[in-house]
């Protein structure tokens, strides 16, 4: 799941422009993507995505030296409070949001294998399991959901080893 940083020579398209996405949306909700916050989110992205805040401290220490885990978490904390990013606690992972940054409580798919996330935008089924959780006078109405199970690429690949046996 976890890859190795590029080279910090040139930002791939992508996540410039991934990047200049967000700069944009936290200017519209009139919060500040700060030099440090934008460089965690830059991280994060150029691991493809996803990856735990050790992992990104690592890439910050390459870069600046000494850096506390502190540093790290709070610019994760303010990331996911704008909606750019989600915490995946099965995998004590963070994930980059692939939708609107608006507020949503996505369907985090987990994959057990392979440690694959996808990231759902199912407002309809959330709300229903929000709906159910209120009925049951819940406190839990603001988390993401996650479902943890094997996804079709390690299906596939069982099926294939099946077969060989």
């Amino acid at each position: 799941m976890t890859q190795k940083l590029k080279p910090a020579s040139g930002l791939p398209a992508k996540v410039a422009s991934q990047l200049e996405a967000a700069q944009a949306h936290c200017r519209a909700l009139g919060s500040r993507l700060t030099a440090q916050r934008k460089e965690v989110f830059e991280l994060l992205l150029l691991r493809g995505g996803a990856a735990k805040a050790y992992d990104l401290q690592d890439d910050m220490r390459e870069r600046h030296g000494r850096v506390a885990p502190s540093t790290v978490y709070r610019a994760l904390e303010f990331l996911m409070a704008q909606h750019l990013v989600h915490r995946v606690d099965a995998l004590n992972t963070f994930i980059a949001c692939n939708a609107e940054h608006q507020a949503h409580h996505p369907l985090l798919l987990v994959c057990s294998r392979c440690e694959a996330v996808t990231e759902l935008q199912d407002d309809e089924t959330s709300e229903l399991v929000f709906a159910r959780l209120r009925q049951a006078d819940s406190g839990f109405l603001g988390a993401d959901i996650e479902v943890k199970g094997v996804c079709g690429k390690c299906r596939a690949q069982e099926t294939k080893e099946a077969a060989r046996a």
